[in-house]
């Protein structure tokens, strides 16, 4: 394990008390931007080993953006393929990396020791309780079932009100078209509605996800 990381066993209620995020704002002529400190980036992807290399090479993109632009990365704490792909491009620039990941995955994702933090869960829904606490905005990426029910769940958490984080899907590849189709059926069948859709930004590049989370967070109230 890198000197920089730390190794911790999680008592999740008295580290989340802990966890705070700062904001900064100026004033342009045209309106105003506001751009946030602290701002923390969980990153929903896969840890397949077998997919092509063009889902690997964007995620390492996809954390350096991030990095880029002041903001951590937290993701699943694991080394293997885009999974770790993210972490590597956030630390790339410099970027500081917060995994989580379960005992019982510490060997089978290989837990990556070069994080600057990586929680260490008992469970995989303590694990996603934790990334969804740790972070203020959630990004997908391509991935298999298990990105698949992250998304699923984020996005009905914030629907039914137990947050209000963004949630940005980024997909150059189209890989998520026939998921469309399907939500398109679902809608058709009176099964979800408008108000669905605008709880996720659909985005096409990774500028255009940089760009959502900062439209989508709301400033803080100054007093």
């Amino acid at each position: 394990m890198s000197q920089s990381a730390k190794h911790l066993q999680v008592d999740l209620p008295k580290y989340l008390q802990s966890i705070e995020f700062l904001s900064l704002f100026d004033l342009t002529d045209e309106n105003i931007s506001w751009q946030y400190w602290a701002m923390r980036i969980a990153v929903f992807c896969s840890a397949s080993t077998k997919i092509d290399d063009k889902y690997v090479d964007f995620a390492f993109e996809v954390g350096k953006a991030i990095a880029e632009h002041g903001w951590d990365v937290a993701w699943g704490g694991g080394t293997l393929s885009m999974m770790g792909s993210v972490s590597r491009g956030a630390r790339s620039v410099g970027g500081k990396t917060f995994g989580v990941i379960p005992h019982k995955l510490v060997g089978k994702e290989f837990a990556d020791e070069e994080a600057t933090e990586l929680f260490i869960t008992e469970s995989m829904r303590s694990r996603k309780a934790m990334l969804e606490d740790l972070s203020n905005g959630f990004l997908i990426l391509p991935g298999g079932l298990g990105t698949m029910e992250e998304f699923m769940e984020i996005w009905v958490a914030r629907h039914l009100g137990y947050h209000n984080k963004p949630i940005v899907v980024c997909d150059p590849f189209g890989f998520y078209d026939t998921l469309h189709t399907f939500l398109h059926s679902l809608k058709n069948e009176k099964f979800i509605n408008d108000a669905h859709d605008d709880l996720v930004t659909w985005v096409s590049d990774i500028p255009s996800a940089m760009k959502a989370f900062k439209l989508s967070i709301k400033p803080p109230t100054l007093i």
